[in-house]
């Protein structure tokens, strides 16, 4: 298991647990930005070789990425530290992954029994945004307050635009780019922090 000596307040070890963790996060948010923008690229009617290009060209990014991070830490073990603190987290995270998916498929049945297909990635982009609070608490991760802010705010945004193709565009982009820059910070912030030998600070 890794150990550091560093100081630094409001900070938390770089463990294996929480290596591991943040890594899969950042796959997490690779894999589902990805799959807001192929929705932004055909539920905008933009698709065309130029952005279904770009588009396969950032996944391999943002998702090959964390999957080489995983790969690089699979040698790591973890401690009984590791373990508790897992048992800790486990039940609210799954009772916050659960309230999310039942929040999600109930919008989207509500909404297509009003017939407002139009709204549907607007209350799941925000049903998904809230879901990013009480997981920042719960991994300690503030990025993840940020990702939900952005997540609300723009899928709120593209109710400016009528309905229609730009209205599609921005709430899904919106969605799709703000996990793709979750990843990347959540990489990176490892990166620094790992070559420096010092813990993950608690800022955003």
């Amino acid at each position: 298991m890794m150990q550091t000596t560093s100081t630094v307040p409001n900070a938390l070890p770089l463990s294996t647990a929480r290596l591991k963790g943040r890594a899969r996060g950042a796959l997490i948010c690779g894999i589902f930005g990805t799959a807001w923008m192929f929705d932004a690229v055909f539920f905008g009617e933009i698709v065309t070789p130029a952005s279904l290009t770009l588009i396969v060209f950032f996944t391999a990014v943002f998702v090959g990425w964390p999957l080489a991070r995983i790969r690089s830490l699979r040698h790591l073990t973890y401690s009984p530290a590791d373990r508790q603190s897992w048992t800790a987290v486990s039940t609210p995270f799954w009772t916050d992954f659960a309230i999310e998916w039942l929040a999600c498929a109930g919008a989207a049945i509500w909404l297509a029994h009003i017939r407002r297909y139009d709204w549907i990635p607007q209350w799941t982009g925000a049903i998904i945004g809230v879901h990013f609070l009480p997981l920042a608490k719960i991994f300690r991760m503030p990025i993840y307050y940020a990702t939900g802010a952005v997540m609300v705010l723009g899928v709120l945004a593209s109710l400016v635009f009528p309905v229609g193709n730009v209205r599609n565009i921005v709430a899904c982009g919106a969605m799709g780019l703000s996990l793709w820059a979750t990843a990347a910070v959540i990489l990176c912030q490892d990166d620094l922090s790992f070559r420096q030998g010092k813990d993950i600070p608690l800022v955003s």
